[in-house]
């Protein structure tokens, strides 16, 4: 009994830092998106799962597709490569015509 006494405090330890850990990656996806949504400039915007780079290079990905704003372009689709920088927050976007993954 005295076992299960001190291990108890110990387990919710483990729990509570776990969920927060979730809680903080989750956060994390919504900032990216967020940002990466708004730096692509297109009308109805959806963004793709963010790709998670290593923590060495700092940057995670995200494919934001949505119409183009411009008149011209006469309500053309779009996609654009977000990047998006972990410890100060910059995005850089570029147009990512034709990108998609290979069908096998």
């Amino acid at each position: 009994m005295r076992t299960l006494l001190l291990a108890l405090p110990l387990a919710m330890t483990v729990t509570a830092a776990h969920a927060s850990s979730d809680a903080a990656w989750a956060e994390l996806d919504r900032k990216v998106t967020a940002a990466c949504t708004k730096a692509s400039g297109l009308k109805t915007p959806k963004a793709s799962r963010p790709v998670q780079f290593d923590d060495t290079l700092g940057k995670v990905a995200v494919l934001v597709s949505g119409v183009f704003p411009q008149k011209t372009m006469k309500g053309a689709r779009g996609t654009m490569l977000c990047l998006f920088d972990k410890a100060s927050g910059k995005v850089w976007i570029d147009e990512a015509q034709g990108w998609s993954a290979p069908s096998n």
